[in-house]
């Protein structure tokens, strides 16, 4: 039986992060998340890379598998030819629709789920340190909800020449939903608001409410959602909706793909990046920058005791208290206990913990430090 596709797709940036590392692409029959990771905005060109070679490759006519890999291969180089870009990577997480049949293809942490007859189904395994701890039973759900090195990867997209991608393949059938997500949204919303909202009818709805979720119980990371609904249909409905003027992203094949990525972009179907969230990314720079001027002058002392960091200085690992950010020549950071443990030394997937420089309490951050291995 063929099936028709309605999608409707968001990203945010989130409510405490700097920048927006997602990206998400919408080009019927092809739909895919990514989480860039890496210091110096090299997350957002790593996820970028991999929407752009996904994209080319699949409308070029490579199967799935192999435009993950070409779009491995694309970040790797990039980031050989680019000492600044030096260990970036991205989770990928797509599906490509054939009749009644998605072919899946996965790495990282992003993750794909299934809504069929009100049951929620996660079609994807975390590529992470927790996940595997979760899988070999050392962990429960609950635990690794809360772990602090959850967000450690134990495989990424471009972080090294060759990476196992996941491929699998799922039957679909008529009223199945599909969820392609990045870990800001499903490591914010419990299962059950994530099924009660794709049991929206509009799916465009369905990904402002995930968001909104995700933003209400934190918004700690970047948010995506691409949501997928599956309808009967035949290939005489689809060529009809196409030649009425109905979006392209109606039925089984598109035209021009939808790739979105860096703030907060609204990407429905046949839509593009939305102005009025473009407008209020702008707004929250502004409000961002004011209020940390205002903690330089009234609470550095306070802010420089109550938040620690992981960073580097001089080639070597050092647990910092405060903010990782200067205003103008003061640092609003201090070395709180140095190591001599060389940033050279880690794993890229330990390399990319310490490049996000995630703010965390001061147990959070030695427990970290000790995971890395620092007081070695």
């Amino acid at each position: 039986m063929a099936l028709t596709a309605r999608h409707g797709a968001l990203t945010d940036i989130g409510l405490h992060r700097k920048a927006n590392e997602d990206a998400f692409l919408v080009a019927p029959p092809l739909y895919a998340v990514c989480d860039g990771m890496g210091g110096a905005l090299a997350g957002e060109v790593a996820s970028r890379t991999a929407v752009e070679t996904l994209a080319t490759a699949f409308g070029e006519g490579r199967p799935l598998l192999a435009a993950a890999e070409a779009a491995n291969a694309a970040i790797y180089t990039r980031a050989c030819a680019n000492p600044e870009q030096s260990g970036m990577g991205t989770t990928l997480t797509a599906v490509a629709l054939e009749g009644a049949l998605g072919h899946f293809v996965h790495v990282g942490d992003s993750r794909a789920y299934l809504l069929r007859d009100g049951g929620l189904e996660q079609l994807s395994d975390d590529h992470s340190l927790v996940g595997e701890m979760l899988r070999e039973g050392r962990l429960t759900v609950a635990e690794a909800s809360a772990h602090p090195h959850r967000s450690i990867l134990t495989r990424a997209l471009g972080t090294e020449p060759e990476v196992a991608i996941d491929e699998f393949e799922v039957d679909l059938r008529a009223g199945d939903t599909l969820l392609l997500c990045s870990d800001g949204l499903s490591g914010a919303v419990s299962n059950d608001e994530i099924g009660a909202a794709l049991g929206l009818d509009d799916p465009q709805a369905a990904a402002r409410r995930l968001v909104s979720l995700a933003r209400k119980h934190g918004g700690h990371d970047n948010i995506t959602a691409v949501v997928v609904q599956l309808a009967a249909g035949d290939s005489t409905q689809v060529e009809a909706a196409l030649a009425a003027g109905a979006p392209a992203a109606e039925g089984p094949a598109g035209t021009e793909p939808v790739l979105v990525f860096g703030g907060a972009s609204d990407g429905g179907p046949g839509g593009a990046p939305g102005g009025e969230q473009h407008v209020r990314r702008r707004l929250g720079c502004l409000t961002a920058m004011l209020a940390l001027a205002a903690l330089v002058g009234l609470m550095g002392v306070l802010t420089i005791s109550t938040v620690f960091y992981v960073g580097v200085d001089d080639g070597r690992l050092m647990v910092y208290s405060g903010l990782p950010a200067k205003v103008g020549p003061v640092r609003l950071h201090a070395v709180y206990r140095a190591s001599t443990v060389r940033y050279t030394s880690l794993t890229p997937a330990q390399r990319l913990l310490v490049d996000q420089q995630d703010l965390r309490s001061r147990s959070s951050a030695m427990a970290m430090a000790e995971a890395l291995g620092m007081w070695q």
